[in-house]
């Protein structure tokens, strides 16, 4: 399952914003209907890079959005790779929780890019 999410736009964009958080409940809600329970739910969250110059930053809102939601329902961040300037390639066994990162060197910008330092636990980079 491939999701990208544009969770808020502008100031106070409260209409973009509930769409976040809809988007959110509709996955928390299948993963529900699946067997997890809810009040055991952990979160790993990768992504949110700034890979192309003269946009908004949406890597950045996205990431805003995503630990204000967990930290606001109470579920916790096990692990994150989140910013920078490169794309990520991931690999997620649902079963075990694993999750393995590759950040890429492809890029669209000729300034200097930097890998963003993967924070938490129960990461693996392959």
């Amino acid at each position: 399952m491939n999701h990208m999410l544009l969770a808020m736009t502008g100031e106070g964009d409260t209409q973009t914003a509930l769409s976040g958080i809809n988007a959110m409940e509709v996955l928390i809600n299948d993963l529900v209907k699946l067997g997890a329970v809810r009040n055991r739910l952990q979160a790993k969250a990768f992504g949110g890079a700034h890979m192309i110059s003269g946009f908004s930053d949406i890597g950045a809102q996205n990431t805003a959005f995503t630990l204000t939601f967990l930290a606001q329902e109470g579920i916790p961040l096990v692990t994150q790779s989140l910013g920078g300037q490169h794309a990520r390639n991931l690999r997620f066994w649902p079963v075990t929780g694993r999750a393995m990162q590759k950040i890429t060197d492809v890029h669209v910008r000729d300034v200097g890019v930097s890998a963003p330092s993967p924070n938490g636990n129960g990461l693996e980079l392959f």
